[in-house]
Parts: C-alpha cells; sequence; structure tokens
C-alpha cells in the first residue's frame, strides 16, 4: 500500500516538474527576441531614463514626467537589469513573464485548495495556454502583474482564512496594494469583490473585525502611499519638466482609477457589453468550453458545491465591476481568466455529461485536428508560398508550425488509439481530456514563442532606429528636433544622453529653423495632418520625400505610420 501512495506521489511530481518546465519554455523562449512593440516602449524608456539620471522615483519619457502608471513595474525591470547587467528586450519583458508564472501558481493553488489536484492542474494548463494569458505574459506592461496579484491574493485568504492572524491579513494586503502598485486600484479592489459573497455567507465577515486587520491594512496603505510621498518631496532633475497636465502621481490615481470609471476621458468607445465577446477573445482557443462550462453551472445551479457557487458568484461580481466601468478596453477583463479556467476546469471534470456536452467535446477535438493537421500540411506549400504572399516567410515559421502540428496530432493520436494512462502520469490531466487540452497547449506556445517573434524579421522600429543611431553618430553636431510628439522606441534604441526637443507648434519651429546656423534633424510621424502644416516649412518635394524614412514591411498598409526625417542645414532655404 505504501508503495502505491509513494508511486502516485511521484507520478504527480512528474506532472508538476513537465507542467512548470512548460510553462517557463511557452513564457521565456525566444522572450527577448523581437524588438519593441506597441506600448513597449513606455516601460523601455523610462526604465532607461530612471537608470540614466539615477532618479527612481520620477518615471519620465524624453525629460517629460510620466506617472501615467504606479511605479513597480519600472522597479521590476530595475530590478532584473542589475541581475543581467543590461537593458535589453528580454530584460524589459521577464518581469510579465514572472508575474505569469505568478499568476499560474495562485491558479493552480486556489484550484487544489477548493477542489482538488486535477481542477487546479487543468485550470493551470488551460490558462497558460490562453490567447490573452501568452499575449501578454509576454509583453512589457502592467497587465501581467495585475492580474497575478489579483489571483494571488484570492488564493492566499483561502488558504489562511481559518487560521488567519496578523501575518496572513499583512500579506493579503501587501499583495493587494503592490498589485495596486502595477496598474492600479483593480488590484485592491477584485480580491475583494471576489471573496466577499463567501464573507457574506453564513456571515464569515464577521471572523475578520479584528484589529490585527485593521493594522494590516493600514501598513499596507502605507507601502502603498510611500512611493508617491517619496516622488512629491524628492526634486527632479534637471534636465525633468513636469506633464502639462501637471498632475501628480495620486491625482492621477484618482484620475485613471476613479474619475475613468464614472466619467471616463478616453477608451470610452467600448459597448457597455463589449465584455461578453472580449472575454471568449481572451480565452481562445478555449472560448466553446467556457460557454459550456457557464452553461452548465446555470443549469445545476442548484445541485452545486458551495466553493463551485462562490465561483460562480465571484466571476459574475469581477465582470458586472469591469463592464459598469465608462472605460473600457479588451485588456481590462484580463484579471477574470483564472476564474474562467477554474470553470472551464470543473466542468470537464463532472460527471455525467448531457448529450450536447459530448458533442461540443468532440467539436473541440475536431477542430483542433483540423488546425494542427493545415499545419502539417504547410510544409508542402513552402516552394509556392513567394508567390501567394510575394515574399516568402521566415524559415523558422515554415518549420516550426509543421512540426507543432505534427506533435499535436501525435499527441491526438495516443489519446484515440493507444493507452491513455501514460498522457494523464505526464501532464497531470485526465486521460479524457489530456488530448484536447495538450494538444491546443502545444499549438497555441508554439504560435507565441516561435512564431510570433519570428514575424519581427518584417518589422521596422528597431532596424530603422538603429540606422538612425549611426547617421546621428556621424554628425555630432547635429540638432535633433521632433515635430508634434517624440517616438519612445527611437529615443530608446537610440539611446540618447539627453530630453530632444518636442516642437508643436508650426510657426514656432520655423522660427527656430531660420535663425539656426547648425544642421537640424527633424523627424516627424507621416500622419497626413503633421506633413500638411510641415508644407509651411519644407517644400512639397521634400514633405513626400524625406531624406530618412521608415520602411514598410510586406503586406503592410501604406496608411501605416512611420517615422520621417529631413536634414536641414544651417543657413539652407527651409520655405518658399
Amino acid at each position: 500500500m505504501d508503495n502505491n501512495n509513494e508511486k502516485v506521489e511521484q507520478r504527480k511530481d512528474r506532472s508538476g516538474m513537465f507542467f512548470w518546465v512548460f510553462a517557463i519554455f511557452a513564457l521565456f523562449f525566444n522572450l527577448g527576441y523581437s524588438g519593441l512593440w506597441a506600448s513597449e516602449d513606455r516601460w523601455a524608456e523610462i526604465v532607461r531614463e530612471m537608470l540614466l539620471n539615477a532618479d527612481f522615483f520620477h518615471p519620465a519619457i524624453n525629460g517629460e514626467v510620466y506617472f501615467d502608471k504606479p511605479l513597480l513595474t519600472y522597479w521590476l525591470i530595475v530590478g532584473v537589469y542589475y541581475l543581467f547587467g543590461c537593458l535589453s528586450e528580454f530584460v524589459i519583458r521577464a518581469p510579465s513573464a514572472l508575474a505569469a508564472l505568478a499568476g499560474l501558481y495562485g491558479t493552480v493553488v486556489l484550484g487544489k485548495k477548493l477542489w482538488n489536484r486535477e481542477t487546479g492542474m487543468i485550470a493551470g494548463w488551460l490558462l497558460l495556454s490562453s490567447y490573452g494569458f501568452l499575449f501578454w505574459g509576454r509583453l512589457a506592461a502592467a497587465d501581467m502583474a495585475n492580474l497575478s496579484a489579483i489571483i494571488l491574493a484570492v488564493a492566499w485568504f483561502f488558504h489562511c482564512e481559518k487560521n488567519a492572524g496578523f501575518f496572513s491579513y499583512l500579506l493579503f494586503y501587501l499583495i493587494c496594494f503592490l498589485g495596486a502598485m502595477t496598474k492600479g486600484l483593480p488590484a485592491l479592489v477584485m480580491p475583494v469583490a471576489a471573496i466577499a459573497p463567501y464573507l457574506l455567507l453564513e456571515q464569515r465577515w464577521k471572523k475578520h473585525l479584528t484589529f490585527a486587520n485593521f493594522a494590516a491594512a493600514i501598513i499596507g496603505l502605507g507601502v502603498y502611499l510611500l512611493p508617491f510621498y517619496l516622488a512629491a518631496v524628492i526634486p527632479l532633475p534637471e534636465c525633468y519638466q513636469k506633464p502639462i497636465h501637471n498632475l501628480s502621481g495620486l491625482d492621477l490615481v484618482w484620475q485613471e482609477n476613479i474619475l475613468r470609471v464614472f466619467k471616463p476621458f478616453d477608451h470610452d468607445d467600448e459597448p457597455f457589453f463589449c465584455y461578453l465577446y472580449q472575454l471568449p477573445r481572451v480565452m481562445l482557443p478555449w472560448s466553446l468550453l467556457l460557454l459550456a462550462a457557464v452553461a452548465k453551472m446555470i443549469s445545476n445551479w442548484k445541485k452545486l458545491k458551495p466553493e463551485t457557487r462562490w465561483l460562480g458568484i465571484a466571476s459574475l461580481t469581477i465582470f458586472l465591476l469591469f463592464s459598469a466601468s465608462g472605460s473600457r478596453r479588451w485588456y481590462y477583463i484580463l484579471p477574470l481568466m483564472p476564474f474562467c479556467s477554474l470553470q472551464i476546469a470543473i466542468f470537464l471534470l463532472s460527471e455525467n455529461k448531457m448529450y450536447w456536452e459530448k458533442i461540443l467535446l468532440e467539436i473541440m477535438r475536431w477542430l483542433l485536428i483540423i488546425i494542427a493537421s493545415a499545419a502539417v500540411i504547410s510544409i508542402v506549400m513552402i516552394p509556392f508560398w513567394s508567390r501567394l504572399l510575394g515574399f516568402l516567410p521566415p524559415l523558422l515559421i515554415l518549420i516550426s508550425a509543421p512540426v507543432s502540428g505534427a506533435i499535436a496530432l501525435c499527441i491526438m493520436f495516443i489519446d484515440e488509439c493507444l493507452p491513455r494512462r501514460r498522457l494523464y502520469e505526464i501532464s497531470g490531466i485526465p486521460e479524457s481530456y489530456a488530448g484536447i487540452v495538450l494538444s491546443g497547449a502545444i499549438m497555441v506556445c508554439c504560435f507565441f514563442s516561435v512564431i510570433w517573434p519570428a514575424l519581427d524579421t518584417f518589422r521596422t522600429e528597431k532596424p530603422f532606429a538603429l540606422k538612425m543611431k549611426g547617421k546621428l553618430a556621424s554628425m555630432p553636431e547635429a540638432k535633433l528636433i521632433f515635430f508634434k510628439k517624440a517616438a519612445p522606441k527611437l529615443i530608446f534604441y537610440m539611446d540618447l544622453q539627453r530630453p530632444v526637443p518636442v516642437i508643436d507648434d508650426v510657426d514656432e519651429l520655423k522660427l527656430l529653423l531660420e535663425d539656426s546656423s547648425e544642421r537640424v534633424v527633424l523627424v516627424s510621424h507621416n500622419r497626413s495632418g503633421y506633413l500638411r502644416e510641415l508644407e509651411a516649412i519644407l517644400p512639397g518635394e521634400r514633405i513626400l520625400s524625406p531624406d530618412f524614412a521608415e520602411s514598410y514591411a510586406p503586406l503592410e498598409r501604406k496608411q501605416a505610420r512611420k517615422l520621417y526625417v529631413w536634414f536641414i542645414n544651417g543657413g539652407e532655404k527651409k520655405y518658399e
């Protein structure tokens, strides 16, 4: 009997180790391969200027204080920088990947605590292989840290709820307030909203009305407020300037977290029901299973265990809170993903499935088989890709797509034709669903860790910035000027040592060029409005034919935003 128990524990250890090795690969492989993308330039440039000026309390972009996000995500990047000794794309993204691992841990632990080990493992696999999770887990931003703080706080609450003391409360509040120091107050509000239904049931909240709880909350609040206080009392570096709105860090906390909810000043173009379709989007490829899990939970509500009913109420509460906010974006709903993964896991493990549920699972199985087969067949298209697309995709994509498809089909074959026990021993997922979950995880992770980074070959921002850096190195006397707005990616990759002037008014720019005796390097986005204004300074033919310009990638629209550069010599006739 002892030998059997020992073998079971060994299998559990192997499946847990396999899961975490797979998660580390999915989140960290090729993490620094591609250049900065989308809003990553904010985190990269802010950290670079923190290190350049040895000021870690005033985040700034091009010398202008930028307190739109709290400080902790920048500090995490700084910590990784000191570990590796360089500021690369990998270093900038590593905190998000580490936060994703923490979010996985919180999800698995919560599943084990409230249900069983299998529920936690399935939920972990589903979350790891979801589109929204891997997308943001491999991107430098605050969203993954926000998700992780929320699920970790909830998991910690249930872990120590029965024997909670001062240090238990303190760690709960530290998780919440530190999460609020990454993206904002949702990391404080959502855990409380999630556990509130549990506390209200049977009046459990009375147990937590203790001095230790309030003392821990005050300490957590003090930790949260301390950086804002230090930012207010520490003087700005000489090269920094306050933003036009002149709002402090705490002012922006109010604006970004309270005012945005009731009187949104941006991100207000999505309807109140947008998360009804955005949530299935972030849960791809498991959206069908999510819909089935929700339907199953509603139809069997009275038969559900108390912890499963709590999960449904907590998920609905978080969903309604995000929907009630006047400011909405598809990625705001990310913190709900761990709860959705747990719901799907409970659905998969439920017994006595109805006929429609079995049909849905078969549809999911065949969809994965079709996608994997298409990936394998793509290898025969290699001679024709350049004719079909007008360019040849990177070799890494041409190889990795059929390989991942072949591995997924092999798993499906084992699932259908061979003893399934081996899949369970490897993954910890019950035999009935191991094939579906593992094959889906392999293809999704291959896309984000191999195929997506390989597409960087066609991106133009980093090559343009590095070429620009080389050109300016040969013109040390030239004066760089941005028209209308700065370009953080360009500043970061050029590693500029001082802020670049940004001139918004074309008449001011005209006077500066007329009075300048030195060479001016003028940088502008190619927006039609910007170019029309610049016609007052430069002849029309020079506007449309800049001296240096960011190129277009294959299949990229000609309306895509690019950077134009003009080299204007001192004394040159600037306008007609």
